[in-house]
């Protein structure tokens, strides 16, 4: 094991700054690679070299004597395996009790870099393999990846893609709290036996190993609640269909981040599956223009104000499966207030909602305007 030598610079000098002694580590083969007195580093220590030959448990050094100075050196252990020595400079009888103690902790110290450090190497691996699989990386490279992951690329899958926005003005505490997020998202994914799960700018990007849409988004729906109860955060999430290979993972990517965009743009469902016969998934293929030209034909007749009118009642129509009971209700206003409302759409768009070969047109620009938006 390599030892992480400005980590452990750091770590000799809280020590040493707590207990009021110079501390000092060595590697495997005794050099000095950290300590409190800066000008020792890049030293052989004897009384290491000396412990690592003999295989002591300890080094006791009574009195300074050939470049060695006196106090304690105890082994560094990590999984049964002596990895360095930890020395602390003093009277023994100052040093001695002190010695367990800064061993342990030592040990800790490194355990927790090394395990932390596999973590970091793992997370950019994932990233790696799922970047060169969503984006076209070279299948050698791929396939090597997927096995050390134990991921099989050409067993089905389903790719969602979850967009985070963190709530808080504060910019110091906006990237802490995203990191969090983050995290639980996909300890919560991996954790329920998906795939994979990896952080991608402002989204997370992953695998599932579900049967089909329905399923996937179950999981996604109680992983956004319990996120968006514990943070302040709001999350918008795609799920495409069903791909096997990489071509297939690809094509579920692709209607992911679909789903993902409209999601954010609908707002009112915040979970999205891509489906081949929704309207919506079909009009933003529409470009900008065609849509604006579109919408704007068809309120060529209206100012700013009854077009926001208009595109209220329809939504609310549409949604209501068009019952003049539950749209009153939801617009808080009397049935015949509500009747003279779809005839004045009717006099100024020339489309009568309420007669279905008319409503189309309506209802298609008004997707359209909220895809524009």
């Amino acid at each position: 094991m390599i030892i992480p030598r400005k980590q452990m610079q750091k770590i000799v000098e809280e020590v040493g700054n707590t207990i009021q002694k110079d501390v000092n580590i060595m590697d495997e083969t005794g050099n000095i690679i950290a300590s409190t007195d800066e000008n020792r580093i890049g030293i052989l220590h004897i009384g290491a070299v000396e412990l690592l030959k003999n295989h002591q448990d300890e080094l006791i050094i009574e009195q300074d004597e050939r470049g060695v100075r006196k106090g304690i050196n105890l082994p560094l252990c990590i999984e049964n395996k002596v990895i360095g020595v930890v020395g602390i400079t003093g009277a023994v009888e100052d040093v001695r009790m002190l010695g367990v103690v800064i061993k342990k902790m030592t040990e800790i110290l490194i355990l927790d870099w090394c395990k932390s450090s596999q973590r970091q190497a793992v997370e950019a691996m994932k990233r790696g393999f799922l970047i060169d699989l969503l984006f076209g990386g070279d299948d050698k490279k791929i396939e090597l990846a997927g096995e050390m992951l134990q991921i099989d690329v050409n067993t089905p899958g389903i790719i969602s893609v979850m967009q985070i926005d963190v709530e808080e003005e504060n910019e110091e505490k906006r990237q802490p709290i995203f990191e969090e997020i983050t995290s639980r998202i996909k300890k919560g994914i991996e954790i329920n036996r998906q795939q994979l799960s990896v952080s991608m700018g402002v989204r997370v990007v992953s695998i599932h190993n579900a049967e089909n849409q329905d399923q996937a988004a179950r999981l996604i729906c109680q992983i956004k609640k319990e996120t968006e109860l514990r943070y302040p955060c709001k999350i918008y999430c795609g799920i495409g269909g069903t791909g096997e290979g990489k071509e297939g993972l690809k094509k579920s990517y692709r209607e992911a981040d679909m789903a993902c965009g409209m999601a954010k743009i609908e707002k009112a469902d915040r979970v999205k599956i891509y489906r081949e016969t929704d309207l919506s998934m079909l009009m933003i293929h529409i470009s900008q223009k065609k849509r604006e030209a579109f919408v704007n034909e068809i309120f060529k007749n209206c100012d700013a104000y009854h077009r926001k009118e208009i595109m209220q009642c329809l939504k609310c129509y549409i949604n209501n499966n068009g019952s003049i009971s539950k749209i009153s209700e939801e617009l808080y206003i009397h049935k015949n207030t509500l009747q003279y409302r779809l005839a004045k759409i009717k006099t100024l768009t020339g489309y009568d909602p309420r007669i279905l070969k008319e409503a189309v047109p309506l209802a298609i620009a008004l997707y359209l305007d909220e895809l524009t938006e």
